[in-house]
């Protein structure tokens, strides 16, 4: 899972010319975006506050992203704490267990791991807010149809890909809004056509919604080929979460646990973030053959538990040796023990 470590505000520190990063891409049009992503979210009271920040390659002239929500902004876009994501790391991070390493043996457990620009009146579309943020101007806008978002899109500079527009269209046709970013003509001396690579944002969101969600159906964007992608989102909410039942993607608990305040010294940003005694599920979301099928929408899980995962590291044991005689002998012999006491079980019974 790769991990958010860069401001916006110094993106261009990280950002040499012709550098290199595992990319596949999903926002924007001629960029490249890692296509295992982490993504925070926080519901509460109706309201979702959305953070995000991909790892991408692109040009300084091409690259955007375009964001779905289904209401206009609470409030206006905003960078985030880049340290919330090494925060997210370090307080999820998986028990580490050890087991004997096998020399060629049986019986010897083996080493594996546990989870994973203008009004546009006149145009059919509706310019609702305008800004900027970090490097990058945004406008949120609502469309009567897909063409005519393509259309603005195009007109007023904001880069996409012109042959997913059929992704648009699901969200028109529920007149969600979409969020357009684009880099700034004047941000911080970047050259047109200059090649970027580094981590976007975090930017941080907030919009009404009846239940929370991450916007998945979008990324078919430069979906072309590639691996498919997984997503850990993370949930601070009031009870732990899951992904809806029957949705098509293929989720993994990772982490459950009740955030308590007291304890949290160390995580300073995940404690500005939530509320004591809120409640932080994280969980990987792997994508589907063919794509998203939707956007990934959660719903209470009803039966919470904590959750941890494991992480099993080999080591030598000694008694692992020679073919794993010793852990198979003890085995046998405790086998042995328990047929024993069935039978003395089934006599008794038969007396």
């Amino acid at each position: 899972m790769k991990r958010a470590l860069a401001p916006l505000a110094a993106v261009l520190a990280l950002l040499a010319p012709g550098a290199a990063s595992p990319c596949g891409g999903f926002f924007g049009s001629e960029v490249e975006v890692d296509p295992d992503q982490e993504i925070v979210v926080v519901y509460r009271g109706g309201n979702e506050t959305y953070l995000f920040s991909p790892r991408f390659c692109g040009t300084a002239s091409a690259f955007g992203v375009i964001l779905p929500i289904p209401a206009p902004l609470g409030e206006a876009p905003s960078l985030a704490d880049p340290a919330i994501f090494e925060e997210l790391d370090r307080y999820t991070e998986p028990t580490r267990v050890e087991v004997c390493a096998s020399s060629g043996g049986i019986g010897c457990g083996a080493a594996g791991a546990g989870g994973p620009g203008g009004p546009g009146f006149g145009t059919g579309v509706d310019v609702v807010d305008r800004g900027r943020v970090g490097i990058f101007e945004y406008s949120v806008v609502q469309a009567a149809t897909a063409d005519a978002f393509t259309s603005w899109l195009t007109t007023n500079g904001y880069p996409y890909d012109p042959g997913a527009a059929f992704l648009y269209e699901a969200y028109v046709g529920d007149g969600w809004y979409f969020v357009a970013f684009r880099v700034s003509a004047d941000a911080g001396g970047l050259e047109p056509g200059q090649r970027l690579c580094g981590d976007l944002g975090p930017i941080r969101l907030s919009f009404p919604t009846a239940t929370p969600f991450v916007p998945a159906r979008i990324s078919g964007v430069n979906t072309h080929a590639g691996p498919l992608p997984t997503w850990r989102v993370f949930l601070v909410a009031s009870e732990q979460q899951r992904v809806t039942l029957g949705s098509g993607f293929d989720p993994t608990l990772y982490f459950s646990g009740t955030l308590a305040h007291g304890t949290m010294s160390d995580f300073p940003s995940l404690t500005g973030l939530s509320l004591d005694g809120e409640r932080l599920t994280a969980i990987d979301v792997r994508f589907p053959y063919g794509g998203a099928p939707g956007d990934i929408a959660f719903e209470v899980e009803a039966v919470p538990a904590d959750h941890r995962s494991v992480i099993r590291v080999s080591k030598d044991c000694g008694g692992c040796e020679a073919g794993g005689t010793p852990t198979l002998l003890a085995g046998l012999l405790a086998a042995l023990g328990v047929l024993r006491a069935a039978g003395r079980g089934a006599r008794r019974r038969r007396s």
